[in-house]
């Protein structure tokens, strides 16, 4: 099997991109009552960032393929946040369902952001509840989740709801 080796500027930047995308927009997005009371561990997210990369060159091997189409790309980054769970909750907080599921949100805003925008549009509240509880409890492979964001894609597209 060919060795993987990302030179550090690929990894640097996808690191660096999903920083900002936390501090500059995720976290803005929660509002201070909440992300005051959170942080973001540099050293689990550089380990999702690594396993991302492994995977997808795993990935890539097995297909023969020469590179992820963006829905990979969006399914991995939501596999591996989601794992190792960068976003810390601080000590002495009132847990809720929020702070609880706070990885998988960003997970799955982060790997939208490889799609077209309009995906959003189509999401309910009910598919987005559910993709929190997938990523959170069940054991789902990237694939798996690669063609789930295609078929979102495609139904965001023709107007549908999901």
């Amino acid at each position: 099997m060919p060795q993987f080796n990302p030179d550090n500027d690929t990894i640097r930047n996808r690191y660096e991109t999903l920083v900002s995308l936390y501090k500059d927009e995720f976290s803005v997005g929660l509002g201070s009552n909440y992300s005051e009371n959170l942080f973001l561990s540099k050293e689990l997210l550089h380990c999702a960032v690594n396993a991302y990369f492994d995977d997808i060159f795993k990935y890539k091997n097995y297909a023969g393929s020469e590179f992820a189409d963006r829905h990979k790309q969006g399914a991995f980054t939501m596999l591996w946040l989601s794992r190792f769970k960068p976003i810390q909750v601080k000590e002495n907080i009132g847990l809720n369902t929020t702070y609880l599921t706070i990885n998988e949100a960003f997970a799955i805003y982060a790997g939208l952001m490889f799609l077209n925008p309009s995906v959003m549009n189509g999401m309910t509240k009910t598919f987005y509840n559910h993709l929190i509880y997938t990523l959170t409890y069940r054991q789902i492979e990237g694939r798996a989740l690669a063609t789930i964001l295609y078929l979102m894609e495609k139904a965001s597209e023709s107007g549908a709801k999901f």
